[in-house]
This record gives C-alpha cells, structure tokens and sequence, in this order.
C-alpha cells in the first residue's frame, strides 16, 4: 500500500537537494552552518506526539532496543509481546539481553492484557503492546496493568504512526514508543525510525545506546554504554520532515476510506469485523475481518483476489510469515536454550487463520471503494452465505 510512499514527490526531492548541496549529510558535524536536519524532525516529531523527546535512528527495530536499553531492560529480564506482530518485536528483546515471553492477542489482533498477565513472572521487566495494522491496543488497561505491577511499558507503534487510544497519539503511553520509517510505513523515508519519551534518563541513555560517542558529543562524560552505530543521517531527517507534514492527510484519507468499507463489510453475512479499542483512533490502513474457519478465510481471500481485489488471510501454515510466531526461529531456539517451555498460543493462530485482510489505501477514490464493497458483497453471498 505504501501511503507515505506513494505521496513522495517534489517536496521531499527539495529537501534532498537541500542537503546535498549544503554537503551535510551527517546529523553531528559538517560544514558551513552544518547539520539541521535530523535536530529539526526529532523537535517536530515531538511537538507532533506530544512529548517531550524524540530520538530518529536508522529503523524501527533500532527504535525498539533504544527505548528498551534506555528504560533498563537487559539480560535475565523478560518482556512479554504479542504472538502476533512483525519479527522485529522480540528481536529487538533478544538484542538486548533479554527473553521475550509471547502472549495472545484477542479480537484486535493486539495484545490480550489478561493473557499478558497470566505469563508475569517474578522476572518480567517490561511489557510491549504492538498497534498492528494502525490499531490502538487496549493502552488505558495496559497501562494499568504496568503500573499495577511495577513495569516497564514500550509500544510498538511502528505500523502506526499518528494513531491514538482515548484523543492520545500512541507511542505516547509507556516509557518509551518506537515508530517506523520504512517504505511500507504510514510516513517514509526508505527505511528510519523514531523512538519518543517523556523520560529524560531513558532519552541520555538511548542517545548512548544509538551512538557510541553519543555521551562525548553531548558533553556528558565517557559512554555508559557499548552503543550502536543507528544514527539517522541528514538525508533521512530531510525526508521525514516533509513525510510528517502529510501524516494527518494521509490519515483522514485513510480513515474515510476505512469507515465506508467497514460499514458495508459489517452488514454482510459471515464476516464480522475485527474489534476495535478506539474505533476513531485507528490509522485505518487495514480492513481486517474474521470468518467462521480457516478454509473459508483461505476461500474468501482467493475469491477476493478474483474480483482484483488484494486480499490474503494473515496466517496459513502453508506460507511462511514473519509476523506470526511459529515462524521465529532465533525466539524460538533462544526460548528453548532458556530451558523455558515452547511458546503456545492457540487463540492467536486461531484468530489469524480465519481473517480476511486488505490494506486501505489513501488514494482509493469513490468508484474504487465501491468495487472494493461490491466484491465483498459477491464473495459474502457466494462464497460465505
């Protein structure tokens, strides 16, 4: 789908020119009246979240290990996320020290809280809910639950930039929220991420971690810690200044199209929509709903594709996907090497086998919309009835 993609054009091939001829391509020194842009995303990202910092690396997954390092997360801790969400997620546990924990999501294909809760353990430091596919996890019991308990808490907003829970942008709850810019993302900039907070030890600490001279560049004494090489370059900044300012358009249009579809999809037989925490929250890039079994979701999404519709069904155990657990070998063979038992998480498999997916794309106009509806229409009565 592609949307912050799709809109690149000749803003964003000003901003590259601005900084190829001002010959700083690096964020921390260059020439002239040197680097500006990657400083100028980080304040108007922030502005834009409402928080206070803003940290742009080079991919969401550098994000992700940012805000858990910088919130405290390492090795013998546990973190529990969800069964379902892109590989990155419990990479980016693994890469810091510690062991992801997997637990179900429900109905919003995001994370279950009573499932979460049931996997605490004396270890457990930090919790990450993931917004897939633009929607808001249940972020009011999540945080609860964080705080009931003494945990950390990190969202994965990467697929949902500018999304929200309760008139609040998410990334903006927990500790720390990660976000990604990478070409298939709400906002692009090829690849690149932003990690937010409202902590000021955990932004030093994720500075470091995103930078191996980062504390001697900020004048704050020798590293902390053995960091990384994620710094986002001034091109990247560039790029995302103007892929911000489309952010908001991009997501209205997005969820216009979302609301029409999901009313017509809604009043068909054997489907029945995905429930939302937020209804109004949601980015509104995916129309996901469920059907009775895994054949008919299989059936249904090839009838879809027949009428040129792009649909799929989010999990078949014939088609490996890296979103969904099973396929996660790295977690899976550092869960067993743990002496922990294997992951199981029935309901997500389940849930995910009987979906119909399509993306909602911004520039889907009337008729679009309306061939999109009639084909679900066609499929409902033929195919699902």
């Amino acid at each position: 789908m592609f949307p912050g993609g799709m809109e690149v054009g000749d803003e964003e091939l000003a901003a590259l020119e601005r900084v190829i001829r001002s010959k700083n391509l690096f964020r921390y020194y260059g020439v002239g009246d040197g680097p500006q842009e990657v400083a100028a995303f980080e304040r108007e990202f922030a502005t834009h979240m409402g928080v206070r910092h803003a940290l742009c690396v080079n991919a969401g997954s550098s994000a992700l290990i940012c805000g858990l390092i910088g919130a405290g997360v390492g090795p013998g801790d546990e973190v529990i996320v969800p069964a379902y969400t892109w590989n990155a997620t419990p990479n980016s546990v693994l890469a810091c020290g510690a062991l992801p924990v997997l637990a179900e999501v429900d109905e919003s294909l995001t994370l279950d809280v009573a499932d979460a809760e049931r996997k605490l353990t004396s270890r457990t430091k930090a919790i990450v809910p993931v917004h897939m596919r633009g929607a808001p996890a249940d972020m009011g019991a999540l945080t609860a639950l964080a705080e009931r308990h003494g945990l950390v808490l990190v969202e994965d907003a990467c697929q949902a930039a500018g999304a929200s829970f309760a008139g609040r942008r998410l990334g903006a709850f927990g500790d720390a929220g990660a976000f990604s810019l990478q070409f298939n993302k709400i906002i692009t900039t090829g690849e690149g991420g932003v990690m937010i907070t409202d902590r000021e030890d955990l932004y030093e600490l994720a500075i470091d971690v995103h930078d191996c001279a980062g504390s001697v560049r900020r004048d704050a004494g020798l590293p902390r810690f053995p960091g990384w090489n994620f710094r986002a370059s001034e091109l990247i900044g560039a790029v995302a200044r103007v892929q911000l300012t489309r952010l908001d358009g991009l997501l209205e249009r997005m969820r216009a199209n979302h609301a029409q579809l999901s009313e017509e999809v809604d009043a068909l037989p054997g489907l029945t929509l995905r429930s939302p925490n937020d209804e109004g929250g949601d980015a509104g890039i995916a129309l996901i709903a469920f059907t009775e079994s895994a054949a008919l979701a299989c059936e249904a999404a090839a009838a879809l594709q027949a009428e040129g519709v792009f649909a799929m069904q989010i999990y078949s155990r014939e088609v490996v996907d890296l979103h969904v657990y099973p396929y996660w070998r790295p977690v899976l063979d550092a869960i067993a090497s743990a002496g922990a038992a294997p992951p199981d998480c029935p309901r997500t498999l389940d849930l995910l086998e009987r979906t119909v997916h399509i993306d909602v794309s911004p520039l889907c106009d009337a008729q679009d919309l309306d061939e999109i509806a009639l084909a679900f229409r066609k499929v409902a009565t033929q195919v699902l009835a």
